[in-house]
């Protein structure tokens, strides 16, 4: 047998496996969820629940002109926080902001932590790392 047609089919093998092997990784990686779009999976993201739609921005402030898309209400990844301007909402006022990627196509947007739920409004920056 040629060594070029040993290398191709040795080559396939590899790739074949390669490609069954990322995505069985990809499966089971991903989190239970009933949202359309599967979030990409990473050590680092941590999920929390939104109460509300909000705008997110390309900058962390609540200003017009920094707005990006809409972050739908519900199970929503986080990369990290930062400090930006004070904002009030849902009963909260707070200057954290949470990087994240919206549900517009928008990445590395950031959105207030003050329509988090209870429980992620309380932990979010001990769940997260500083951006």
């Amino acid at each position: 047998m040629p060594s070029h047609t040993l290398r191709n089919g040795l080559f396939a093998v590899l790739a074949a496996v390669g490609l069954l092997t990322g995505a069985t990784q990809a499966a089971s990686a991903q989190p239970g969820s009933d949202t359309a779009t599967a979030a990409p999976q990473s050590a680092s993201l941590v999920y929390m629940n939104t109460v509300v739609s909000q705008w997110s921005h390309f900058t962390p402030d609540w200003h017009d002109s920094s707005h990006a898309g809409t972050l739908y209400a519900g199970s929503n990844y986080f990369f990290c926080y930062t400090y930006g301007l004070t904002y009030t909402g849902n009963g909260h006022t707070s200057s954290v902001w949470l990087k994240t990627d919206d549900d517009f196509g928008n990445h590395n947007v950031w959105v207030s932590d003050v329509y988090l739920d209870t429980e992620g409004f309380r932990n979010d920056i001990l769940w997260l790392d500083k951006c």
